[in-house]
């Protein structure tokens, strides 16, 4: 498709009545751009801010094939570093370094926000611009989205990348596998809904979201292939492949709901209000209770209770939230105090002091957990196929990871990488991000920027402002 193509715009502005957005957009399709490098900083490398006048901000590659998320190993192919400057995208060799190709930017890049989902670069403007650019032929595909809204990608499919405010209101889903772009409220007729990008759910194949509207009691079910909508009573707590689940709360106790994707209903049973699930390849929901007790539940209305989690200073659990994680094979249940780490059967593999990333990539097989700002506690690295003891860092922070997890760069009075168990020093001013697989990482000395493969010498891939990410040209 030739970039003149590009200016299809799959997702038409849209109007001014509900979201406060621009009917038209100024002069022709370039509107005024974003100034999210200070935020993107905070969240990425705020570090860099504190060390350099130059900022570099480094994204992580984002999987992605044209059915599902595929495996970890899958999600973390790349073979390009992808380079950002103000009016720029430069594709390099990992290896050598040498430029593979250079596109012109139809925004300052510098002020949008930014990702890569397999070979797609995903932009959004302040003003709620969105373009994808095929970073194997550069032809674009542009949307909307709201203004001053938030660019993640989905922790459960790494295909589809999500718009919101951080304060609540509509979200946008962005497919990056056919550069579609659907606004949730748009496709369920809502009116000012209040959702949070976090609430959203996407199934592992990617054919379904499900996202729970507070406001109204219930949860839209978006099947992005079909391009349809339907309410589901309650807040769906679970989505899988082959159904969904949804929590209706009353009181201290919570009604689950069990449905198949098509919306038939097969059952449902009544428990403790469950704080953290995992929907099992059983078709049975693992649940956590606030007290620690965990349950097995299935629609048959049928609950067993086979596990309590314990507290290493037998003080009493209370918990407060949960992840799925190891592409749902474990359950990381977060407490005030601890986290914990489930397997499908809900025994209790770890426990340590801390919290874990806000947004914990659902194929991650390693977590960092962080301790409360007012411990002494080291910040823990557990693998979790085992619940064992990665490192401990003591007085670091965690910068940046690969796609699974468990080769994490910290920043404490020097930079460090966690690689392959063991931790070590870094000569540079701070480590930007690690590469997907792991294989190598990103620096900032002075005002370059570098990529380091394990084991060899850096290579420099800028000199100045940039933003960075890995990608799969293929």
């Amino acid at each position: 498709m030739p970039r003149d193509a590009g200016d299809d715009d799959p997702t038409p502005a849209r109007g001014v009545d509900r979201h406060s957005r621009s009917a038209e957009p100024e002069d022709g399709f370039d509107e005024v751009e974003p100034n999210f490098l200070v935020r993107r900083a905070l969240v990425v490398g705020g570090i860099v801010l504190a060390i350099a006048v130059v900022a570099v901000v480094v994204g992580q590659i984002i999987g992605g094939d044209d059915s599902s998320s595929g495996s970890t190993a899958e999600a973390a192919e790349w073979d390009a570093i992808v380079v950002l400057d103000e009016d720029e995208i430069r594709l390099l060799d990992p290896g050598s370094g040498d430029e593979l190709d250079a596109y012109e930017a139809s925004a300052d890049l510098l002020d949008a926000q930014s990702l890569v989902a397999g070979n797609v670069l995903v932009t959004m403007t302040d003003s709620g611009v969105i373009v994808q650019t095929d970073l194997s032929d550069d032809s674009q595909r542009r949307g909307r989205s709201g203004p001053d809204e938030t660019l993640v990608i989905s922790p459960d499919n790494p295909s589809i990348a999500i718009a919101g405010n951080d304060l609540g209101g509509d979200v946008t889903i962005i497919d990056t596998r056919d550069r579609s772009v659907v606004s949730v409220a748009d496709a369920a007729g809502l009116d000012d809904p209040l959702i949070f990008t976090g609430d959203v759910l996407v199934n592992p194949s990617g054919t379904h979201v499900a996202v729970p509207v507070p406001t109204a009691f219930q949860s839209v079910v978006i099947d992005l292939a079909e391009g349809t909508a339907q309410a589901r009573s309650g807040r769906v707590i679970a989505l899988d492949d082959d159904r969904l689940v949804t929590e209706q709360p009353a009181g201290s106790e919570s009604e689950l709901e069990f449905y198949d994707l098509s919306g038939e209903r097969l059952g449902s049973a009544d428990i403790p209000a469950p704080q953290a699930t995992l929907l099992r390849d059983d078709g049975r929901i693992l649940a956590v209770s606030e007290t620690g007790v965990v349950s097995t539940v299935d629609a048959d209305g049928s609950v067993d209770d086979v596990a309590t989690l314990t507290d290493p200073d037998e003080r009493a659990v209370e918990i407060t939230g949960g992840a799925r994680a190891a592409d749902g094979d474990r359950l990381i249940a977060v407490g005030s105090r601890n986290t914990y780490v489930l397997d499908p059967d809900g025994e209790q593999l770890a426990v340590v002091r801390g919290g874990p990333p806000a947004r914990l990539n659902g194929a991650a097989q390693c977590v960092v957990v962080s301790p409360p700002s007012s411990s002494t506690a080291p910040t823990t690295a557990i693998d979790l196929a085992t619940g064992a003891t990665l490192a401990e860092i003591e007085g670091g922070f965690p910068t940046g990871d690969s796609y699974d997890g468990c080769t994490v760069a910290f920043q404490g009075t020097d930079p460090q990488l966690l690689s392959e168990g063991e931790l070590v020093d870094v000569d540079a001013d701070s480590i930007v991000a690690v590469a997907p697989d792991g294989s190598g990482y990103v620096v900032l000395d002075g005002r370059d920027s570098e990529y380091v493969e394990l084991g060899d010498d850096p290579l420099e891939i800028a000199d100045g402002p940039s933003v960075i990410h890995f990608a799969r040209r293929g």
